[in-house]
């Protein structure tokens, strides 16, 4: 009986440890001030399938440096955001999880959702003076960061997240129904050498920058694609690549001409020795 009632409270210890090991610990973010509304692209995307209605929509800018990328939410009668730190996409700064954080709302029952109503908030410059909250928890094993108001609200939401110097994009997929990465100017994806995004996106467009630009359809993504990975390259690597190539496989043939030549240059010179050494043993047999 005693061994029956350690047991138990042996399995009960090791329930608590257990419990209190997957509670998921929460931080709260302060931003001490806005960011520079400037700084941003608040684009008034309208999606050719969908009616152009706006709908709620994440579009990732990845800079030139390739060191930070811009996020910037189109929001429809929202009252939440998860937001992917720096952690979940490759970076490590915890300190600053979110930087140059800016709401550009208003609240969803006072607001109606149509395009001009985008086209005045993008036009601001000054953020909006609405309550909110940042609560940074790890949920399954990930960071994420809630944004929550105290009522539904639509706009923008815009903020910057540091991600490594590498030329992979990662990020786990916001609950938007289309997400956009736009890849810094002079760069490209999709060639199966240098790099492809995974999944295939709906739409491969360029903007007036020049910009690739990838679209996803949430809706039309499978349940277990639950993240977006773009390796993108120079629009020039191929070229340079293939020229490689070509140069060295022309490489290859002008030593192959030029052995060819050499081997045939030397079995004549091998002839001509053959016939003198013909030669020089008749006439060795004529003298005896």
């Amino acid at each position: 009986m005693k061994m029956k009632t350690k047991a138990v409270f042996m399995l009960l210890a090791l329930l608590v440890v257990f419990i209190s090991g997957c509670m998921e610990k929460k931080e709260e973010i302060i931003i001490d001030e806005p960011g520079n509304i400037s700084t941003y692209e608040f684009e008034v995307f309208l999606n050719e399938w969908d009616n152009e209605v706006p709908a709620n929509t994440t579009t990732y800018y990845i800079l030139g440096d390739k060191t930070e990328v811009q996020v910037v939410h189109i929001v429809i009668n929202s009252s939440k955001i998860e937001i992917f730190p720096t952690e979940t996409l490759g970076g490590n700064s915890e300190k600053k999880p979110i930087e140059s954080f800016v709401p550009l709302v208003e609240p969803a029952n006072e607001t109606e959702a149509s395009p001009e109503t985008l086209m005045e908030l993008s036009n601001r410059t000054e953020v909006s003076d609405i309550n909110y909250s940042l609560i940074q928890e790890v949920r399954r094993g990930i960071k994420v960061i809630n944004l929550e108001f105290e009522e539904p609200v639509t706009g923008f939401i815009a903020y910057t997240l540091e991600v490594p110097g590498t030329q992979n994009f990662l990020v786990m997929k916001p609950d938007s129904e289309f997400i956009r990465v736009v890849l810094p100017e002079g760069y490209s994806t999709g060639n199966r050498v240098f790099g492809i995004p995974r999944p295939s996106p709906s739409d491969i467009s360029f903007d007036e920058q020049g910009r690739q630009t990838l679209m996803w359809i949430s809706s039309e993504m499978g349940e277990r694609e639950e993240t977006i990975q773009v390796k993108y390259y120079p629009e020039t690597a191929p070229i340079y690549f293939f020229s490689a190539i070509i140069a060295l496989l022309s490489g290859s043939v002008l030593v192959l001409v030029h052995y060819s030549r050499n081997k045939r240059e030397l079995e004549q010179v091998r002839e001509v020795f053959e016939l003198e050494k013909q030669y020089t043993e008749k006439g060795k047999k004529k003298r005896k």
